[in-house]
């Protein structure tokens, strides 16, 4: 009976334990993505920016709309071909080092890399496929 009673006890103690770890770590998991929210807006948005391409493209207006989606960041890309905007496919969406690298599908090339650089509150400018420039203006 004594051996009931101690198991019991230990059993009690241990899942007692335990519930105020799971508790204390969900809530510094909700601390934790309360206090990215502010980071996060410095990325999101929408841009516009234009893609300077060798002949016979030329310039090619493209639209980016970055965004957080169940905290993890996105990005949706389409550019307009002269009658219509034209989605594009994006296969992932990363910031490193306060850049954003997007892996999208282009038509021509296959998959290439966008990379995104920040040069203030308003403007970005990058590569396209690593050898492309591009500048671009936040609209929202």
């Amino acid at each position: 009976m004594k051996r009931i009673i101690v198991l019991f006890t230990v059993f009690s103690f241990t899942f007692s334990s335990c519930t105020s770890l799971r508790i204390k770590k969900s809530i510094e998991g909700f601390i934790s993505s309360t206090e990215a929210k502010p980071s996060q807006n410095k990325y999101e948005g929408n841009y516009n920016l234009s893609i300077s391409f060798s002949e016979p493209y030329g310039d090619i207006d493209v639209s980016l709309q970055i965004f957080y989606k169940d905290l993890k960041l996105s990005s949706t890309i389409s550019y307009f071909n002269g009658v219509e905007d034209i989605p594009v496919i994006v296969n992932s969406t990363e910031l490193f080092e306060g850049a954003i690298f997007i892996n999208l599908v282009d038509p021509e090339a296959g998959n290439v890399e966008m990379e995104v650089y920040f040069d203030d509150e308003n403007s970005i400018s990058g590569f396209y496929a690593g050898q492309f420039k591009f500048k671009g203006e936040r609209i929202k």
